[in-house]
């Protein structure tokens, strides 16, 4: 009966104080960090920043004005100069913009879902210390009414004092359960909190730990994540703009013209003087300089960016399988922990009550009872914990929820 009693007191207790404080769950938890995170703001203005970087090579080259002025007799010149980039490279620089613009916007997708993840894992963390001082209060709770109990006995003549002090010393080591338990929550709420807007408060989480759906194979996982993952759409892109930007290179071989045109004051026989135009027309001869430097340094740019695209999908191979084999090991350990376990921890403890009530066993086998149910239920929020921390590891290395 008071077995009863107190996990109805914990329960209100618990309601009570998540009511007092805000309930965050994970989704709520991952919205503010989307919508709020600095990160963001920063992978949008780095996004910006990599297109304008490179706009600069699609504009036009700027006119040049001169004056020129002879003193021998009279003579001036006004005029301007304009290069006419007629090989066609500006307009190749404008279409690697928008691969530009893909790379930089995948390359802050990949660290926003890094991050992403990480605070899952805090969050599903942060959650299991609290269910593990939920359940170490709960077990701390039942035993300290049988301290009472013991007390009205030993009060009246009918209990043991070695019984009494006994479980009173077993209290002890729950109450340091119940600290560490608190700080290991604590911990876990600060690092949610470093990438959440300032005044966010957590002090109550809300979710579960319970097993999801995942695809059925690896090499699905697999599959999806090859086309799923921002850092290799962040090379593929990256392999675009670099061909665009050879293509511009490889045009530096064709002369672009240099047209001049102008005003000519000259003086003429006497004190006459007489106006005229000035037209001209220079043309580059690319027999030094005809962009292979450049060509070959963006080759070889290019075959980096093939060779980092390659191994980063080796790594996601590998990761992706590693991670879904230790999540269907993980999850085969808490099937058959649950299948073996099941409600026994309730039925020793009942049994060894009846018999401690009835003078049958004495405090020992009463106590470890009473150890027995509550590490059967700690074994399985640490194997639900494990089992989360598997899924989210899957995800991070998939570069998608792998949770249906």
């Amino acid at each position: 009966m008071f077995q009863k009693n107190a996990l109805a007191e914990l329960a209100l207790l618990a309601a009570c104080s998540c009511a007092q404080a805000q309930e965050w769950t994970e989704q709520a938890v991952l919205s503010l960090f989307e919508q709020q995170s600095p990160i963001r703001r920063e992978a949008r203005a780095l996004a910006v920043a990599a297109v304008e970087g490179l706009r600069g090579r699609t504009l036009w080259p700027n006119p040049v004005a001169a004056y020129t002025r002879e003193t021998v007799g009279f003579t001036e010149f006004v005029q301007g100069e304009q290069q006419l980039p007629l090989s066609g490279r500006l307009g190749l620089a404008r279409q690697a913009l928008e691969p530009a613009r893909q790379t930089a916007e995948a390359e802050g997708e990949a660290r926003i879902w890094e991050i992403r993840s990480s605070l899952r894992m805090a969050f599903f963390r942060a959650f299991a210390a609290q269910r593990q001082e939920e359940l170490i209060e709960s077990s701390l709770a039942e035993i300290q009414e049988v301290i009472s109990l013991l007390r009205t006995r030993e009060q009246e003549g009918e209990g043991s004092r070695y019984d009494r002090m006994r479980v009173e010393r077993e209290t002890a080591d729950l109450r340091a359960d119940v600290a560490l338990a608190r700080a290991r929550a604590r911990s876990e709420r600060t690092f949610l909190l470093s990438y959440l807007p300032p005044q966010t408060a957590i002090m109550c989480l809300l979710g579960e730990l319970a097993p999801r759906n995942v695809p059925p194979s690896a090499d699905e996982v697999v599959r999806r994540a090859l086309n799923s993952r921002a850092d290799i759409r962040a090379e593929s892109s990256r392999l675009v703009q670099f061909g665009l930007e050879q293509q511009a290179a490889d045009r530096m071989r064709i002369p672009e013209p240099m047209i001049t045109a102008g005003l000519k004051r000259t003086q003429l026989v006497g004190n006459q003087t007489g106006t005229g135009a000035v037209i001209g027309v220079s043309i580059p001869l690319p027999f030094f300089n005809k962009g292979q430097t450049e060509v070959a340094r963006i080759s070889a740019e290019q075959e980096r960016t093939k060779a980092r695209r390659d191994l980063i999908v080796q790594q996601v191979t590998a990761t992706v399988d590693g991670a879904y084999e230790i999540y269907a090991a993980r999850l085969n350990a808490l099937k058959a922990f649950e299948q073996e376990t099941g409600d026994a921890g309730v039925e020793l403890l009942r049994v060894a009550r009846l018999g401690y009530q009835e003078g049958e066993l004495g405090i020992l086998p009463l106590l470890d009872a009473y150890r027995l149910k509550r590490q059967t239920a700690l074994r399985q929020l640490e194997l639900q914990l494990a089992l989360k921390e598997s899924e989210v590891e899957l995800s991070r290395a998939a570069g998608f929820e792998v949770t249906q």
